[in-house]
Order: structure tokens, then sequence, then C-alpha cells
């Protein structure tokens, strides 16, 4: 699983690929997250990509500028128990997933913006049908 000490590995993948989701679910840019570790914007989509490998004391300070526990960029490779022992549920990363997506934002906004309960539980019922649709398309 791990090959080289030098190159990048599946973890690091994994790790970048959580840094952009956390990222862009909290609207921020590269060049934002950048100011925040004191790093180039061209150095957070090494990490992103994965091309890059995330040092400890760098991961840290990630965790802190988007306000996360560091178990959450290990996310599924983690079995409980490890660090704080918060790990992201898949409804969780669903949820970040969603966010992260500015089609998901925009939803969220609009249902937020919903006064009328019967209005709320309209859409939700819409989104829950399209939902059970695309799973029958998928399988």
């Amino acid at each position: 699983m791990l090959s080289n000490k030098k190159s990048p590995n599946e973890i690091d993948f994994e790790i970048g690929r959580r840094i952009k989701l956390r990222r862009n679910a909290l609207g921020l840019n590269q060049q934002q997250l950048a100011r925040e570790i004191d790093v180039s914007y061209q150095q957070v989509q090494k990490y992103e990509n994965g091309t890059d490998r995330v040092g400890a004391a760098r991961l840290f300070q990630i965790s802190q500028a988007l306000d996360v526990p560091i178990g959450f960029f290990y996310g599924s490779l983690i079995d409980g128990g490890f660090g704080t022992g918060e790990v992201v549920s898949l409804e969780d990363h669903q949820i970040q997933r969603a966010l992260a997506d500015p089609d998901g934002r925009q939803l969220l906004l609009i249902f937020a913006n919903l006064k009328v309960p019967s209005l709320r539980t309209s859409l939700l019922d819409i989104a829950k049908s399209l939902a059970d649709t695309d799973k029958y398309k998928k399988g």
C-alpha cells in the first residue's frame, strides 16, 4: 500500500481531496486558505491534487484553518478510536459534498428561505422523489 516514502500515495490523494472538499464547503478559495496557512496558492493546489504530501504540522494548521478535527482528513481510512475518534460519517460526507457543490448550496439557501412549512415539505418530497428515481436509473 505505501510504496515510496517520498512519493504521494492513495492516502495523500484522499487527504488532498478532503482538504478541497472542506475548503469548498466553507466557501474559501485556494488563495484564502493559502494565506491562513502561510503558503502559496500553488502549494494548496499541490496538496489538494495529492501531488505533494502534507506534513503533520501543516495538516494541523489546515485543520485549524478549516475548523475540523485532524481525523476529518483521514475519513474512512481510520477505523475509529484513533486521535479524537471523530470519523466523518457517510451522511456527513454526503452533506459536505453537497455543500461543496454550487447547486447544493443554492438548494440549501432556497430551502432555508422558505418560511411556509408546507412549502418546505413539498420541496423535500420533490427532492426525495427525484433521488429515488435517480437510484433506479443507476441500478
